[in-house]
């Protein structure tokens, strides 16, 4: 298994901004540290054989040299129709020049947060070395979200069954003389 980490802070003020994929600002700063913790967790379980971190600004300033290495990584080749997505901007949020992407309601905490992360994973280099530790245990967290969500199903057709058992007997019991009330 192979994975391309991509570290662009400035993702953020597209999603909320423009997709409105977030109830608000906060809710954004608060996913993207979760995905970016867990991408900076699989970097370290399983080392830049595994895990490749691209920068966005190479993905903006060189973005044939960025497809090249990102590309030569899982060993595929390159084609010139790899570039076409890029022809419009990613963070295209189409916002007025004047607008103010601050929401009073963000927690400067979680600002300041993400803003360290975004500065370290653009300022160190990736980890050389995979940590066999880190990697049993996201395994092992893996494994426990299968099984969870393998019984998904049994579950919820337990839960059916219930309810309209439940659903004959409050029915019964206001059908019968003495569930009536009068």
């Amino acid at each position: 298994m192979q994975i391309a980490l991509s570290t662009f802070f400035d993702k953020l003020r597209f999603y909320v901004f423009s997709w409105n994929r977030f109830a608000n600002e906060q809710a954004a700063y608060e996913y993207w540290l979760r995905r970016v913790n867990c991408c900076v967790e699989a970097e370290q379980a399983y080392g830049l054989e595994v895990v490749y971190r691209m920068h966005y600004s190479d993905v903006i300033e060189r973005p044939k040299s960025a497809m090249h290495a990102l590309l030569d990584f899982p060993g595929e080749p390159y084609s010139g129709q790899c570039l076409e997505p890029l022809v419009q901007p990613i963070n295209s949020a189409n916002v007025p020049v004047d607008f103010n992407p601050s929401d009073p309601s963000t927690n400067l905490t979680t600002v300041e947060q993400a803003r360290q992360l975004s500065d370290k994973l653009r300022s160190s280099p990736q980890p050389g070395r995979a940590s066999l530790k880190l990697a049993e245990k996201l395994e092992a967290e893996f494994n426990q979200r299968v099984e969870y969500f393998g019984g998904l199903g049994t579950k919820y057709s337990e839960a059916q069954k219930l309810i309209a058992k439940l659903q004959k007997e409050f029915a019964l019991l206001n059908a019968s003389p003495a569930g009536k009330t009068s």
